[in-house]
């Protein structure tokens, strides 16, 4: 019987990302405001600084994909944690271009290695599916509940004619990333199953040998490219997080400050209601998730981030009043909606394609659409909205919405049942187990 509760080892991490998660939301709302009306670095350049940081994981997170596959997912994350807390509070210090490199540099390092590591962690510390499929939503939901409580105390504390109020946010933050350290450090061993020496993967049941696995292996990357059918949701996936997360921190808070002229505490409000809407649905979401095809929820995502986009543009019509403010927030919520579906879907897809023996690279591949993502979108948002072609930019990502609906179709005809989580992969007992499971959470 599948069950209905996490490990208690993972709980207890689980826990500690919480409190990390609430330093990152008294900061992440910020990152653009902060460089462009505190240090006065024009909104172009802040944008390409920022894709610059999404740069650093193009070498970067394969590198780390490859060491979690080397030595361990815990090892990595724990060095990652420490880098991600130096570089945070780093930022600290920055007060023109010249100071911004150095620490966005040490920022991008940890932030690079973070995603497709944890997710890799995550993925070695959970057996079944339906485990799984609990983990990466339980982690997205405590996630977002740390970054709406820390946006609602950094909303009310941060204010641009005074910097050293956003000086003390990344100070703090970068102490709150090092709690997970000494709580990875401590947890057992036998919590944490090597990648290196897990079971036989859905092609090795499929009539591979343990030899073949081994040469996997060897092949790296490799292997994970020619992977035909991962190809398909890493190019379906890049482009839903051109209009995704890669859009967020300069394309919707840019347009969102310079075209609605929304201020500083209605992006931390809008933030916050998005969380609030996560925290929610989440559970009524995961419940859903279990008994639809894990394509038909990426279509479901795809459409939510359009519908946002759409209605951002709205509030760009009356910039500066009630109703643009509004509507401001209402976008955010709307975008929520997408990522209540996508995070107990692509983890778990992610995890239950890759061979063990290779899944921190396959987690490492699957965050390379979010890193390419954020290095085109923050470029691309910053000259348009600088240029005065910000509604232009929203129907891009519409347009982006649009196309990777289409490859989700494109990626179902790929997919096995089972992938898929299709009806007749699923016997009526494990719906009843599943929805059970997910009224419980």
């Amino acid at each position: 019987m599948p069950t209905s509760r996490l490990p208690g080892s993972l709980r207890v991490l689980l826990g500690a990302s919480f409190v990390s998660s609430v330093g990152g939301g008294l900061t992440l709302p910020f990152l653009v405001i902060y460089l462009h009306q505190v240090r006065h670095i024009p909104l172009g350049i802040s944008g390409l600084l920022i894709g610059g940081v999404a740069v650093l994981a193009l070498p970067v997170s394969p590198l780390a994909g490859a060491l979690v596959d080397r030595v361990g997912a815990r090892e990595v994350v724990l060095v990652t944690m420490v880098v991600q807390g130096l570089g945070i509070a780093a930022l600290a210090t920055v007060h023109s271009v010249e100071t911004a490199v150095p620490a966005l540099f040490v920022y991008g390092l940890g932030q690079a290695a973070g995603w497709p590591t944890w997710n890799a962690l995550l993925g070695v510390m959970t057996g079944d599916d339906n485990v799984s499929r609990l983990a990466f939503a339980r982690n997205f939901q405590l996630l977002n509940l740390g970054l709406g409580i820390g946006a609602i105390v950094g909303g009310l504390v941060v204010h641009v004619r005074e910097p050293g109020t956003f000086v003390a946010i990344y100070l703090v933050n970068g102490a709150f990333a090092l709690v997970v350290v000494p709580v990875l450090a401590l947890l057992p061993k036998s919590a944490f199953r090597s990648t290196r020496h897990a079971g036989p993967s859905p092609s090795t049941q499929d009539g591979a040998s343990a030899t073949s696995a081994r040469h996997q292996a060897k092949r790296g990357y490799r292997a994970v490219l020619g992977d035909g059918l991962f190809r398909r949701y890493l190019v379906t996936m890049t482009i839903l997080m051109l209009a995704g997360y890669g859009a967020l921190n300069t394309g919707f808070v840019g347009f969102a400050t310079s075209v609605a002229k929304a201020g500083p505490g209605t992006i931390a409000a809008a933030y916050a209601a998005n969380t609030m809407f996560i925290v929610l649905a989440q559970p009524l979401a995961l419940r859903i998730v279990s008994r639809t095809r894990r394509t038909t929820a990426l279509k479901i995502v795809a459409a939510a981030f359009g519908a946002c986009w759409v209605v951002l543009a709205c509030a760009g019509l009356a910039p500066g009043s009630s109703a643009s403010r509004a509507l401001v927030i209402a976008s955010l919520v709307v975008f929520a909606a997408g990522e209540v579906f996508l995070s107990p879907v692509s983890g778990p897809l992610v995890n239950d394609l890759a061979p063990p023996a290779l899944r921190g690279r396959y987690f490492a591949a699957s965050a390379m659409c979010v890193t390419v993502a954020s290095v085109v979108s923050p470029a691309l948002s910053g000259a348009a909205i600088g240029a005065g072609l910000g509604i232009f930019l929203l129907g891009f990502f519409v347009a982006c919405c649009a196309a990777a609906a289409f490859g989700a179709r494109w990626l179902h005809r790929a997919l096995r049942p089972s992938q898929d989580n299709a009806p007749q992969s699923r016997s009526p007992v494990a719906d009843e187990a599943a929805g059970a499971k997910a009224d419980k959470t």
